[in-house]
């Protein structure tokens, strides 16, 4: 298997357990936090505040890894991401909760793209099937990783799951240490720092920030509209979460098989159609099939998104420039975290529907979308 294809899979691999830990570090503290009767505010606070931080280290940890290359820096955010998370299982003190979770939502957030720049830094010629493939084994993780905790805490209770982060970390570890010092890599070009790619950037943040923003809001605040207005469980509403998942795994892989360069200009407007679809459907549901639909919708948007984003990123990209690109592009995911837990906080706050907050995001990627268009 050649450099650019083991990287692929085993980035992919890493990309797969991040994910599972990721599920369970949005749904077990959101399910803890539930259980300790903190307000709304506080709530949104404790689930964005490590993007905050994250935010501004992305870029020039991208930088470091053109430099250096990637192992040293995805062994120490691995360790930190899954400990810290385990550690908040064990405190009902709130500045301590706070602490723990700044450190693994850095950890997390850094690592997220890490495993990316690792992943995807070879793939530059018809990327559309790699970066599918790359996508949909990663994103794949959710589904376990959303559905375990669940079922989990449903049968045993919330501390049992915090101990199945703490072994699944550890597996995931040695994996780690293991196969990257087959796929080490450092540049054999000087690698010099320069802001000239920022102008290239804005507006895929843009669209990558607001898709995700849609399913961090649902994934969110549906959990505990779910939990405390409907009477679900914590079963049930991990079905419907993962309903979202499946498919945006799914629909990576085949929009993947069909996409190239020409086809790509239909997925954004399919990615945008299905947000505003969904969240209308969210709105007037009366049946719990409504938000199964919903959440169906939601995860075929990623997909669309996501092959167009990735494709373009790899062809356009040098493979050197590519740690520094994806680290600035990696706003995207602190920009969606802190927005799609904030906005709908500002929409209570206001006397508003909280899904209602939702259509913003897609009505600025559509912004976004056409001022792309207007330049290419």
């Amino acid at each position: 298997m050649d450099e650019t294809k083991g990287r692929l899979y085993s980035g992919a691999t890493f990309g797969f357990l991040h994910v599972v830990l990721m599920a369970f570090a949005m749904i077990v503290p959101a399910f803890y936090f539930s259980s300790l009767n903190i307000s709304i505010v506080t709530y949104g606070f404790l689930l964005t505040i490590g993007d905050v931080f994250s935010f501004l280290l992305k870029p020039y940890l991208g930088y470091l890894t053109d430099k250096y290359g990637e192992r040293k820096f995805l062994l120490t955010c691995t360790f930190l991401f899954f400990i810290t998370l385990f550690l908040i299982g064990f405190t009902d003190f709130l500045p301590n909760i706070v602490f723990l979770k700044i450190i693994s939502g850095v950890a997390s957030s850094l690592l997220y793209i890490l495993i990316i720049i690792y992943g995807l830094r070879g793939v530059s010629e018809e990327p559309d099937k790699k970066v599918s493939t790359f996508g949909a084994i990663k994103e794949s993780g959710w589904i376990l990783g959303l559905l375990i905790p669940g079922l989990i805490i449903d049968k045993f209770g919330i501390k049992p799951a915090f101990y199945v982060i703490f072994v699944i970390g550890i597996i995931w570890f040695y994996f780690m240490y293991k196969l990257t010092k087959k796929y080490k890599d450092k540049p054999k070009v000087k690698v010099k720092a320069s802001f000239s790619f920022l102008k290239k950037i804005p507006l895929l943040v843009i669209l990558k920030s607001m898709d995700l923003a849609v399913f961090t809001a649902f994934l969110f605040f549906f959990t505990r509209f779910a939990l405390q207005s409907l009477g679900l469980s914590r079963s049930i509403v991990s079905i419907i979460v993962i309903t979202e998942t499946f498919f945006f795994s799914f629909s990576q892989y085949l929009v993947g098989r069909v996409s190239n360069k020409s086809k790509r200009k239909y997925w954004v407007p399919a990615c945008i159609i299905c947000h505003l679809v969904g969240i209308t459907i969210m709105l007037n549901a009366s049946a719990l099939p409504h938000y199964f639909l919903a959440s169906i919708l939601f995860g075929a948007a990623g997909g669309f998104i996501d092959v167009w984003l990735f494709s373009r990123i790899s062809e356009t990209v040098k493979k050197y420039d590519k740690g520094v690109f994806y680290g600035t592009f990696g706003w995207s995911y602190d920009i969606a975290t802190i927005a799609g837990g904030q906005i709908p906080v500002l929409f209570v706050l206001l006397g508003l529907n909280q899904f209602t907050s939702m259509f913003v995001f897609p009505v600025i990627m559509l912004i976004g979308y056409l001022l792309i268009r207007k330049k290419d």
